[in-house]
């Protein structure tokens, strides 16, 4: 008696998958709100600069390696 009916597992489920894709949906649209914004009110030039900072403390400057090349 203490378990669950199926049915309601499936709800259960069902009901997590809704919450998980409309979660998914909203933050993918914030995160495309805010970038927007933060674009407009920066400037293209000051995120692009922000951009390249980003990539050179990852590692990846943009700029191909000759070193590589030469190979």
């Amino acid at each position: 008696m203490s378990k669950s009916p199926p049915r309601r597992k499936v709800a259960s489920r069902r009901k997590r998958l809704v919450l998980f894709a409309s979660g998914a949906a909203l933050g993918s649209a914030l995160g495309l709100v805010v970038g927007s914004l933060l674009t407009f009110w920066l400037g293209e030039g000051s995120v692009r600069a922000l951009q390249r900072g980003i990539r050179h403390l990852g590692g990846d400057d943009g700029h191909p390696h000759f070193d590589l090349l030469a190979q």
